[in-house]
């Protein structure tokens, strides 16, 4: 007899089977409202505590998506106010604007997500690294190009043109999925 995984029954296991589901889609909120990437990332962990402790709040009859929303809402709004000391900060204003707009879809950001790490997966070894090197923190042409012995110049043509290939990459994959 083949055992078949179950729903989960236990609210606290429904909660974070749907936390798991959505978390592509609730970084990619996070990240529209934090460009800082490494910030986006600390409120992705402060979004995913509360929702752990708000989990009997939360209404299964209700959509999980703007719930969460509205939490993580909350946690970058508590993220720049601690932050308010550095000048490059969106002011609250900017983020309730930004959050009032329609959140992601997360299965366009999960077929996205998925085109881009395939196309990636389709680079050479050397051009998925340079990409993905270029994108670390703190990394910058001008250091990269130099560690290459090649004019900032080049490596920036080099990228542009990697960028292009994975951009066409990942509309060939993205047009395929629809048909």
């Amino acid at each position: 007899m083949k055992h078949m995984a179950s729903q989960p029954q236990d609210p606290q296991e429904q909660l974070v089977a749907l936390m798991t589901r959505h978390q592509a889609a609730l970084a990619a909120y996070i990240f529209s409202l934090l460009p800082n990437r490494a910030q986006a990332d600390d409120v992705l962990q402060e979004t995913n505590l509360v929702l752990w402790r708000k989990a009997a709040d939360y209404d299964p009859a209700l959509p999980f998506m703007p719930w969460a929303c509205r939490i993580a809402h909350f946690q970058v709004k508590a993220a720049l106010r601690d932050a308010s000391r550095d000048r490059h900060v969106f002011d609250s204003e900017l983020i309730d604007l930004l959050a009032a707009e329609e959140g992601p879809d997360p299965e366009a950001t999960s077929k996205l997500d998925h085109a881009l790490r395939n196309c990636l997966e389709e680079l050479s070894v050397e051009k998925r690294e340079l990409i993905l090197h270029r994108y670390q923190p703190d990394a910058s042409v001008h250091q990269m190009a130099a560690t290459r012995n090649l004019s900032p110049g080049a490596l920036s043509g080099q990228l542009h043109r990697i960028r292009q290939m994975l951009e066409s990459c990942v509309e060939q994959k993205l047009s395929t999925q629809l048909t």
